[in-house]
């Protein structure tokens, strides 16, 4: 299987989609092997049968329905009143609506396409650099994998057999960490740019902000309410977001109609399609790996490193956020955790912690090069070449890190709400 990973390099390179990239670096690497390519359907087929994953197409649906439904706007309205006052203001309005509209739609990209179109101009107007403000979209909008409901949540889930909801659970403290941590750096940066300020928000407008968007905040309530009073399952969760999100989405905030649940079942259809093919290609390359032995033999030689726990997680938190630079998080996580679960099982870390860890490792990635996905979309959003949005971005990227390795070795801030629940 080593010609797997020849033939995957080449293909990146050439930028081949990596789901097909993956695919025929498997096909490749078994035929080398001699083994027979009916396996190849098989465990497409095997790794896409799984209850869990059911939950991807309806999150997917569910976060379109409320993104054309209004949503984005009465996100965007409240968070102005909670934050926009102070200086620089307009930038922590985006983190906030990311970290909102993410823990309705589970996805990173649709948060920095959907704030970032709404607000960038805004940002302009105010004299903000388009630098920073493109940067500032980038990284925020991959709050929404951390911050539940996660489609990656999902996926590591079902790849580690844990608990989705524990990992819910767990996702909101370091997702929390990290949008502060971004707040943070707005604040600095607005101070030592001069960034101007909004205007004072009073009560009656703050408590009119949130009235309007109550029922988008509802959807999380019902969401994490369902699964921990054992109402119904994650799966089933994304379901009932579905139907509310439908009927808010045309009832309350009157943004559906007729042509556009269309049009949004028709992209959600491909990008559910596009996930679960990567999905299917992805686990083929990890079963060959697998059953070749070198799964096994690169746990054993990463556990031969040291015998250091904090050594080895810091190994490992390099490999994950170098592997997020190269590969969407969906593959990443089908790639990656066959190999390093047993490593960490033998450290003694939980497996809902370890999730977590993956995770911010991986939204990370989203907003870095060669294939951070969001980086891209808000580079293509606000018409701001990548080369230039590097720069604003280092100190947001630092900032992150360090995040990340606080929560890494206090496992505490993932684990005590699912303790506590």
């Amino acid at each position: 299987m080593g010609i797997s990973f020849i033939i995957l390099a080449v293909l990146c390179i050439l930028t081949v989609p990596i789901a097909y990239a993956v695919g025929l670096a498997a096909l490749g690497g078994l035929m080398v092997a001699g083994v027979p390519l009916q396996i190849v359907a098989q465990r497409m087929f095997t790794q896409t049968d799984s209850f869990s994953l059911m939950a991807i197409p309806f999150f997917i649906l569910a976060g379109n329905l409320m993104d054309k439904g209004g949503i984005s706007v009465k996100l965007i309205d409240l968070s102005s009143e909670l934050v926009g006052r102070i200086k620089g203001g307009l930038a922590m309005v985006c983190v906030v609506a990311c970290m909102m509209f993410g823990a309705v739609s589970g996805s990173g990209a649709a948060a920095s396409a959907a704030i970032g179109a709404v607000l960038f101009p805004a940002m302009v107007e105010k004299k903000y650099n388009k630098s920073f403000s493109t940067a500032i979209i980038a990284t925020s909008g991959p709050l929404g994998i951390v911050i539940p409901p996660s489609i990656v949540m999902v996926v590591y889930a079902t790849a580690a057999n844990v608990s989705v909801g524990d990992l819910f659970l767990a996702g909101y403290i370091p997702g929390l960490l990290l949008g502060l941590g971004i707040i943070l750096h707005c604040f600095v940066y607005a101070h030592k740019h001069n960034l101007p300020a909004g205007k004072k928000s009073t009560l009656k407008s703050l408590g009119k902000a949130f009235f309007n968007s109550v029922w988008a905040l509802f959807l999380v309530v019902i969401i994490m309410g369902g699964i921990l009073g054992g109402f119904f399952t994650a799966t089933e969760a994304s379901v009932v977001a579905v139907v509310y999100a439908m009927i808010v989405g045309k009832f309350v905030y009157k943004g559906l109609n007729r042509k556009v649940i269309l049009d949004v079942v028709a992209q959600s259809a491909k990008t559910t399609a596009a996930i679960m093919f990567c999905i299917a290609t992805t686990n083929v390359l990890a079963w060959g790996l697998t059953s070749e032995l070198i799964i096994s033999k690169m746990a054993t030689a990463m556990l031969n490193i040291s015998e250091s726990k904090v050594v080895i997680l810091l190994l490992i938190n390099l490999i994950l956020l170098v592997l997020g630079t190269i590969l969407d998080a969906t593959p990443a996580i089908i790639l990656i955790v066959p190999i390093l679960l047993p490593v960490i099982t033998k450290l003694g870390v939980n497996p809902v912690h370890f999730g977590i860890i993956t995770t911010i490792n991986l939204a990370i990635g989203m907003s870095t090069p060669p294939v951070g996905v969001t980086l891209f979309v808000s580079s293509s959003l606000t018409k701001t070449p990548i080369t230039k949005v590097i720069k604003p971005m280092v100190p947001i990227w630092i900032i992150l890190i360090f995040i990340l390795l606080v929560v890494t070795f206090v496992p505490q801030i993932s684990l005590f709400l699912p303790t506590v629940f």
